[in-house]
């Protein structure tokens, strides 16, 4: 029995032992199979396959973002300009015995010494440039040229075009003079110059400065290279050497020099390559954003990693260039999984930023065996790429232009610094639009040009121009907050000659005789008033009434952050740190006094919101209080559950808001003839700085009655405008256009009495 166990102990150890050694013996002795793995293991290369981007639509099917294939220009400085390493060698040399240009001043000098446009008419014609020789550099010392010839004798370009010739004067040591032959080396101008009058895109200006540009970013590369070296405390000599290599290797590899290249001149270079050394033609997809700055914040753009992104996906070992030895589709296939390529793009805001794995895909690659001649280039083995996924969004894009282009134009007529428009979808929470005023186009946002541009045009009066407003720019509310203070002090006031009642008149007095430190926004008062009416007309006083002698600090606090203040609205973009998301929301043991109880109570100095937060107050009430909605863009984000102790609180503040629309007192009533549409909303004027006659002037509704399907905010940022003002012709453009859809948001005419059945009338 023991020897039995034995053996068959001994057979399992030696059974996967054996298994191995076959397969080794394959690999290694197996003529056929070992000449495969040898290819592709010494005999192969790796091309990387990109995946194409996905691209975002709006709810119709409107393009937002999208992929254009096009062709780029890109350059070989090496093969472009071969004199390079020359100047390089005598500039160093030169620059030993002190005021010698550097290389790029060098090569500027070097582009006037000749008449380029007569150079390339002689060759054209087949004759030869006159004179054959120039001289570039004079007194050179003995010592010197023999540096340089010993450095550059055995190059081929300095044997051909380059000559070292003594010269000597009267009482004075032979010094050398640098002649060069300007037909063979003038090759970089004679082929910029052939480009620009071949591209009707870019000037011959427009390519010298984008190849300096190139050249910059080569050294600043280069400079990053040798920076760890440098801060080591590497030898100067040992950081020379290595400076002069990685530029060189830079030099070797091809960079953009201008894209957007149209078919036709893609032909003529193809055709012609002789006349283009050191140029290529390189397929690229583009992404372009049809609408522009309508859609900018919100779609996001693309940019190019960073040395901060670089350094992350090494470290998670997601970055494809460290991965040039694979050899098989198997491990490429794990290594691909959220990998990146050096030279990609990653999407930055908006929906290209949160949405970014997804939209991306991920690389494809094929093994092929390497040979000179196409035929021997076989292929080993491929994977395809997987393409990235296409986004819908909830956006109306004709709503959205609408309001952006109302937005601009109420900007540029009454002076308004910024102005932002968010519109939800009830009860889902799904947004329909999210515009605002100054905004970005992100076709162009990566263009220095571009930026400094706006903030010339933008800077001095609203310098974050970049920002989604509508989501991140928080603002001191003003009157709409006293939505939340109606609510607060209906569900939680305290006893004060009893409990809150709406049908509780208070009289609001002015001059020496207002009941409160702080004034009413009326000059002569708006007399006795209860809750309704003090809501529709925004009397100040008597929300310092509630404030004051029904509410304290927790319970603003308790109910403000129940309906959204001072935390994440949920939207799916990338939030922002700090205030600009959340808002702000004074600390209640911060709260003191009668002023700071009044200041809270209308909304001015303790809260500051965004567009998208004050949109979900508005659109809790809209849902009777019962949840509070999350406006998304792609990914349904759930509302926030909300309970009230008094059914009757709702339904008061709806009808408060009604009368806003609806009474003749309202503070939008009889404003560009909304009264004429079917919705409730409110209107809130807030002094952003004490002492000015600027406003953040706001508007908040929902609608249509008694069913709302929709909520909506509109904000004018430094505004001269009170808030019924500012913001009824942006809302008199979006009712226009629900109402073409669907008439409910029209107000029906009162229905006319039917005549008395009875004779003689009747009183």
């Amino acid at each position: 029995m023991a020897k039995t166990r034995l053996k068959i102990l001994m057979w399992l150890t030696a059974l996967p032992a054996l298994l191995i050694f076959a397969k080794l013996w394959s690999l290694q002795l197996d003529p056929v199979k070992h000449q495969h793995f040898r290819v592709r293991a010494e005999n192969s290369s790796l091309i990387s396959i990109p995946p194409v981007r996905g691209a975002i639509y709006d709810r119709n099917g409107e393009v937002l973002a999208e992929n254009q294939s096009g062709f780029d220009l890109h350059f070989v400085y090496s093969e472009l300009n071969p004199r390079y390493i020359v100047f390089e060698v005598v500039c160093e040399e030169l620059g030993r015995l002190g005021g010698f240009p550097k290389v790029a001043e060098a090569r500027a000098l070097l582009r006037q010494l000749v008449d380029i446009d007569r150079l390339e008419a002689l060759l054209s014609q087949g004759k030869p440039f006159e004179p054959e020789w120039l001289r570039v550099v004079d007194r050179i010392p003995p010592e010197v040229a023999e540096r340089i010839t010993r450095r550059l004798s055995p190059r081929k370009i300095f044997q051909d075009n380059f000559e070292l010739r003594p010269t000597s004067a009267a009482g004075e040591q032979d010094h050398f003079e640098l002649w060069l032959r300007p037909e063979k080396l003038f090759r970089l101008e004679l082929t910029l110059r052939r480009l620009a009058a071949r591209i009707d895109e870019y000037s011959l200006e427009d390519l010298e400065g984008r190849l300096d540009a190139g050249l910059e970013k080569i050294d600043a590369l280069v400079a990053r290279d040798v920076r760890r070296d440098i801060e080591s405390g590497a030898d100067e000599l040992f950081i020379r050497k290595k400076t002069k290599n990685s530029r060189r290797l830079h030099y070797r590899m091809d960079r953009l020099l201008a894209p957007g290249i149209d078919l036709q001149a893609v032909s003529m270079i193809e055709y012609h390559p002789e006349l283009y050394p050191g140029i290529r033609i390189v397929d690229s997809t583009r992404r372009i954003y049809p609408r522009g700055e309508v859609f900018g914040p919100l779609t996001g753009y693309l940019r190019k990693l960073n040395r901060e992104d670089l350094h992350r996906l090494e470290k998670d070992g997601r970055l494809l260039d460290h991965y040039s030895g694979v050899r098989s589709a198997e491990a490429f296939s794990v290594i691909r999984r959220g990998a990146l390529r050096h030279t990609d793009s990653v999407g930055q805001g908006g929906i290209e930023g949160k949405y970014d794995a997804l939209l991306r895909g991920e690389y494809g690659m094929r093994l092929q065996q390497k040979g000179k001649r196409s035929g021997q280039r076989k292929l080993l083995t491929s994977l395809s790429s997987s393409n990235g996924t296409d986004i819908n969004t909830t956006i109306d894009g004709n709503l959205q232009e609408l309001l952006y282009r109302q937005l601009w134009a109420e900007c540029a007529h009454h002076g308004h610094a910024a102005a932002s428009a968010a519109v939800m979808e009830l009860p889902s929470g799904a947004l329909l639009a999210s515009a605002a005023y100054p905004s970005f186009d992100p076709n162009k946002i990566r263009n220095p040009a571009y930026r400094d541009q706006m903030n010339k045009d933008l800077g001095d009066q609203t310098p974050d121009w970049l920002l989604d407003r509508p989501r991140s720019k928080a603002l001191y509310p003003g009157s709409i907050f006293k939505i939340i203070t109606a609510i607060a002090a209906l569900e939680d006031g305290r006893d004060w000659e009893g409990a809150v009642d709406p049908l509780r008149k208070f009289e609001c007095l002015v001059g020496e005789y207002k009941p409160f430190t702080m004034r009413c926004s009326s000059r002569l008062g708006h007399g006795p008033l209860n809750l309704y009416e003090a809501f529709q007309a925004s009397c100040n006083n008597y929300f310092y009434y509630l404030s004051t002698k029904h509410l304290d600090s927790d319970t603003f606090d308790r109910w403000s952050r129940k309906l959204g203040c001072g935390a994440l609205t949920g939207v799916d973009l990338p939030a922002l740190r700090g205030a600009y998301d959340r808002g702000f929301l004074e600390k209640p043991q911060a709260i003191a006094g009668e002023r700071g109880l009044c200041m809270y109570g209308i909304g001015q100095r303790q809260v500051q919101m965004t567009p998208l937060q004050a949109l979900r107050m508005v659109g809790a009430v809209a849902l009777g209080l019962r949840k509070v909605p999350s406006p998304w863009l792609v990914k349904k984000v759930p509302p926030q559950d909300i309970s009230i102790r008094n059914p009757r609180t709702a339904a008061i503040l709806q009808e408060c808001m009604k009368r806003v629309v609806s009474d003749r007192n309202g503070t939008v009533y009889g404003k560009l003839g909304l009264e004429n549409y079917n919705f409730a909303a409110k209107t809130g004027t807030a002094q952003y700085h004490a002492g000015t006659l600027r406003y953040h002037s706001w508007l908040v509704g929902y609608g249509p009655l008694p069913n709302p399907t929709m909520a909506f905010v509109i904000v004018c940022e430094k505004s001269r405008l009170g808030g019924g003002d500012a913001g009824s012709p942006v809302a008199r453009v979006l009712m226009d256009y629900l109402a073409e859809s669907d008439s409910r948001y029209l107000a029906q005419p009162p229905q006319e009495l039917p005549p008395s059945q009875e004779g003689g009338g009747g009183l």
